[in-house]
Parts: structure tokens; sequence; C-alpha cells
């Protein structure tokens, strides 16, 4: 007898879920956008039978997601920190994209999603700016960040520029904590896609996705990801770190290889291609992305190296633009973003080239 397994069904008209409990299935999600059905499927002949059904279009078992072998070099507590700056730094990775140290307003008004492990809400240098979120893991809970990676990747947006840590590329930009991964930094598709339609109930502009889900593309993530663009939403992923150091392959994972999303390589402070860096048709654009300092959990900082790092400098760019111009539509601000990159390479490794926001 087959165990019970998490399906998400897809289907052409209507989401239905009375024809999977009709099976049996126990529903624990129905989607109000991409026609999507999340499910535990209690045999094989329910799911045979559910197959048969001519609206639907796919049927997918939940897998694992997860980051994308975050490569963690230092951490600093905030007392060892502040002795050791003695004032606030600006990383160099924040200073490259702008060419200057950034404005203290930009970004205000932006609503930015971070879909991630969840974010540190009581830091001092993000804490002005977390303006919300939700727990998937234990929606009970808040979204405390209890791993580190999504609190990094919220400094790297939005740190505020103020008189300690460190400043982001968006300062004033909004900052609200998705928190689909656990403190080892895995959840399941189902969840991830759970937290895009957060992004989309509560009017999003930007949503950075520094997860990989491996190479194969799911059709559901596809839904999701559609829905919220359709929605004029700008989705930032992590390319991913598994890409040959000879820059070979097609490596980039999903959600960045899905054409929807914006796919995010990582540079080295040389303006060259990270080696860990995926590679293939689907990057976008490329960012730093080695040797970053940013906020980490426990009030902390640390530096941490990926595509991961990568991203967030996008999100954040892309927060600067809109606030610029509130009525931006998603297909100009993309434009902009890739005109404004400066080339450094091969568009298979690092996609338009450096972001630049002057």
């Amino acid at each position: 007898m087959m165990e019970d397994r998490r399906y998400t069904f897809l289907f052409r008209t209507s989401p239905k879920p009375e024809k999977i409990r009709q099976w049996g299935g126990k529903v624990y999600h129905v989607s109000r956008y991409s026609r999507s059905v999340s499910a535990v499927v209690p045999s094989a002949k329910a799911l045979k039978a559910l197959l048969r059904d001519h609206d639907l279009i796919l049927a997918e078992q939940d897998r694992l997601v997860g980051l994308p072998s975050p490569q963690l070099e230092q951490i600093y507590r905030v007392r060892s920190f502040q002795e050791k700056s003695r004032r606030q730094v600006l990383p160099w990775n924040i200073q490259r994209v702008w060419n200057a140290k950034p404005v203290s307003n930009a970004g205000k008004g932006v609503r930015v999603g971070v879909i991630d492990t969840g974010i540190d809400l009581t830091h001092p240098d993000l804490r002005g700016n977390i303006k919300g979120g939700v727990n998937l893991i234990k929606p009970s809970a808040s979204p405390q960040d209890d791993n580190g990676h999504g609190t990094h990747v919220a400094g790297i947006i939005a740190a505020i520029n103020n008189r300690i840590g460190v400043v982001g590329v968006a300062p004033a930009a909004q900052l609200y904590a998705i928190k689909v991964l656990n403190s080892r930094g895995v959840g399941t598709l189902s969840t991830l896609i759970k937290g895009i339609e957060w992004a989309i109930d509560h009017g999003m502009h930007i949503v950075n996705i520094s997860i990989g889900g491996g190479t194969s593309v799911p059709g559901n993530l596809v839904a999701a990801i559609n829905a919220a663009v359709n929605r004029g939403i700008l989705v930032v992923a992590a390319a991913g770190n598994n890409g040959q150091a000879n820059g070979k392959g097609n490596n980039v994972e999903v959600p960045a290889k899905i054409p929807g999303a914006v796919a995010v390589a990582a540079l080295a402070k040389n303006n060259h291609r990270a080696p860990f860096s995926a590679t293939g048709p689907e990057v976008d654009i490329a960012a730093p992305g080695v040797r970053i300092l940013s906020t980490f959990k426990g009030g902390r900082y640390a530096v941490l190296s990926g595509t991961s790092q990568a991203a967030p400098h996008v999100a954040g760019a892309a927060a600067v633009f809109k606030q610029l111009n509130p009525g931006l539509p998603l297909t100009v601000l993309k434009q902009i973003l890739f005109r404004r990159a400066r080339q450094t390479g091969s568009p298979r490794l690092t996609g338009a080239g450096l972001l630049q926001i002057r």
C-alpha cells in the first residue's frame, strides 16, 4: 500500500478540492491564483482516479527546496563588530552597485518580501524597516529567523542608513519576512508556493527568493510565479551555487530558471564571475556575491558568499528605481535594471552584467 504522499494538482479551469476529497484526499491548500490544490493522497488507487480527470493539467509530488549551498565565512558578535568598525560600515558590494553611498531614503514606500528563513525581527539595523510577515513553517509563530540566512539577505536589501552596523542597497525599503524554510534552511515546494501567494495577497512590489530547488521545473511553481508577475510583482531569484569553475554547463536552479523570475549570478570583488555561480541561458544579471558583510540573526553581522547574496542587491536596486517612479510597469523596471548593467563577460555567465544604480 502506498504511503501518504503530498501532491499539488494544477487544474485547467479552476481548483477542484472537492474531487480530491471525494477520493479520500486531505486538502491543505487551495490557491486563489494558479488553479492549484495541494493535498495528501491516501493511496495509489486514489491518485490514478484523480489523474483520469480531464480538467487536470498535472500532478506533482511535493519536494524539498532549500538554501543553495551557502558559504558562511565569518560571524561577528555585536560588541566585537562595533569595536572593530567604530562606525557604520559601507560594504564594498553596496558601494560597487551604487558607485556612491546609498541615499538614506532610497526605496521608501516600496514593499519587498524576503521569502527565506525569516528575519531577525529585533535586529537594530533592520527592525525599523520590518513592516510584517508570516511564518508558513509554523503558522502560530512569528517569522523570526532561526537560521541567519534570511536576515543576511534582508540586510543587503535594506539595512538602515544609521550610525551602526552596515547599510543596504535601499535603506528605507519596507521589509516583509516570509518564512518558508526551517532552522536548517529546508522547506518544501508547496510552502514556497504559499509564500509567493502570501506576497501577492499582501501587495508586495518585489520578492527576493534566495532558494534553490534543483534544475527540473515544477509546473505549479511556474504557475505561482506567473501569477505574481501578472500582478506586477518583480520576482528576483538566486541562480544557484552549483556552477562549474570553468563556466561550462547549464545548472541554473528553480525558481531562477523559470522565465518569469530574474535570475541573478554572483560576482567576486574583481567583477569576475564567482567560480560557484550557476551558468546557463537563463542568467539575467549579476551582482556581488563573494565575502558579503551583512546583518545576521541574534543582532549580529556575518560574511557570507553565494548567489543568495547577489540576488538581494537586485531586489534592493529595483526598490530604488520603483520609489523614483511608483507607477513603473514591471517590463520597464526590468529594462532599467538590464540596460544600466555593465557587461562583465559572456551573457550565459553573468547575463546583462554588473548591476548598476548610478
